[in-house]
């Protein structure tokens, strides 16, 4: 097995069966420094953020704990075969690892050191595995069996009983989902699959030609980042137009994925080359190149965002960097050709915002026994990405004693006002809204004002600057209207 030091940044020149074991699996203990808890009664886990990381063939789980890099831990997994992938909840208290030659997912209780490893049933070996940011949904991949009736099992955790089945056509290599849990991305052989969990059914297939291996999605949910082997590329996807647009050049054997916390940044770990390259996420550059030992495979980052830890398949460890001085911090040992890893971190909230513009048109319209003033309210809804869920606008009317008519769907007239609500607006599109004003026969010199306001919307509207509208009018009789 061949090893090496990880060399500093560089800048780059261009750019079948499961045979379920019935006795408790141990918690087995590493040698621990002197401060660590004894051997043989390991305590929960340290303060700060602990790595979870799996190895492919010796079938346990590894804690280390991220400020020292010191593991604490091994958790059993009996009757593991090939562990594959790991997920996390989103508040560290549960950790599930998937297995593609055992039809389990193994549950792990982290706030229990010493409780086993649950199994959860599957209907075959698996890999993909993806826990919703609430906690309350688990997603598991078949990996094995028939491709055309391969499916997407939804566990509840706490059951552990499956809630649901959604049929994808294809085996699942990796799993993610959108920081609102509202799309499960899925890697599959032929490329990116896009399932819409409210319904549980598939919304789109991005193909990708070259082995896709891995899915991250950034925290506002606005791109997903897909490794691919072949080509030792990154895809990135537009999650609204679900849509394949730049590629990210990096180097061949491309797997592991991360996406930094700000989204500013990605990172894609190489077995090839081997490196972990760094890009800038807006224009797609590459900033750096780390080498690192044999098969860089899985990446993680620390909720903070500070260190980026490797996955080398290849070695008994793996490499830790420092991602705001581009340096090698150090290396995790005694993990056995670590294969997957997780650093549970919250989710963070997902700011959505739908920027609406109004406007305000007047008609005059004369009459001999008096006439009237059409009013035309119109929403547009300039966001690009973001869905106008509800919007409401109230139209002001001086003088305030006349009461305006309306019959459009959504308003509401009173003395002095109208109140309409617009639903359902989606990017780009505008809804118009009409109301009329009575102006009498004996009007002379009247004055009419009308502004329209938005007093109410969702979701946030970041531009207050045009939310408002205000037209003028002046009624020398009925037969006579000017609007300004």
């Amino acid at each position: 097995m061949r090893s090496r030091p990880a060399a500093p940044l560089r800048r780059p020149a261009v750019a079948g069966a499961l045979a379920l074991a019935l006795a408790a699996p141990l918690l087995l203990a590493l040698p621990a420094p002197a401060s660590a808890a004894p051997a043989d009664a390991p305590g929960p886990p340290p303060a700060g953020t602990v790595a979870y990381v799996v190895d492919q063939t010796g079938g346990t789980l590894t804690t280390i704990d991220t400020a020292t890099r010191q593991p604490f831990g091994q958790i059993a997994l009996p009757g593991s075969v090939q562990p594959a992938r790991i997920a996390a909840a989103p508040d560290g208290t549960r950790v599930y690892v998937t297995d593609r030659g055992a039809p389990a997912v193994w549950a792990v209780d982290t706030t229990a050191p010493g409780r086993a490893p649950v199994p959860i049933a599957t209907r075959t070996g698996s890999s993909a595995v993806a826990v919703s940011p609430d906690g309350t949904r688990l997603y598991v991949g078949d990996y094995q069996g028939d491709p055309a009736a391969a499916r997407i099992t939804v566990f509840d955790p706490a059951t552990r009983a499956a809630t649901a089945s959604i049929p994808v056509g294809f085996l699942a290599e990796d799993a993610a989902l959108s920081p609102d849990g509202r799309e499960l991305y899925l890697v599959q052989p032929q490329g990116l699959t896009v399932v819409d969990t409210a319904g549980n059914t598939v919304v789109a297939t991005l193909p990708l030609p070259g082995s896709p291996r891995r899915v991250a999605v950034a925290p506002d949910g606005r791109h997903a980042y897909v490794t691919e082997y072949d080509t030792g590329v990154v895809a990135v996807v537009d999650t609204a137009t679900r849509t394949v647009g730049a590629q990210v050049q990096v180097y061949a054997g491309a797997d592991g994925i991360a996406v930094s916390p700000d989204g500013g940044r990605g990172y894609a770990g190489s077995a090839l080359g081997p490196t972990v390259t760094a890009f800038a996420t807006g224009s797609g550059q590459v900033t750096g190149i780390v080498e690192t030992p044999d098969e860089p495979g899985a990446l993680a980052l620390t909720p903070d965002g500070g260190q980026l830890w490797v996955a080398n398949r290849a070695d008994d460890y793996l490499t830790v960097l420092d991602t705001a001085t581009d340096t090698v911090l150090g290396r995790a040992r005694d993990v056995r050709a670590p294969v997957d890893l997780a650093i549970p971190r919250a989710p963070a909230p997902v700011h959505r915002e739908a920027d609406l513009a109004v406007r305000l048109t007047a008609t005059p319209v004369a009459g001999l026994l008096g006439g009237r003033i059409d009013y035309t309210l119109t929403v547009t809804n300039t966001s690009t990405t973001t869905t106008a869920t509800s919007a409401t606008y109230t139209a002001t009317v001086v003088p305030g004693a006349v009461t305006p008519t309306t019959t459009a769907p959504g308003c509401a007239a009173a003395p002095g006002r109208v109140t309409c609500t617009v639903t359902g607006l989606a990017p780009g599109a505008s809804a118009g809204r009409t109301f009329s004003l009575p102006v009498a026969l004996l009007s002379l010199g009247t004055a009419y004002q009308t502004t329209v306001t938005r007093t109410a919307s969702a979701p946030d509207d970041p531009d207050p600057s045009d939310d408002s509208a205000t037209r003028s009018c002046v009624a020398l009789a009925g037969l006579i209207i000017n609007c300004g």
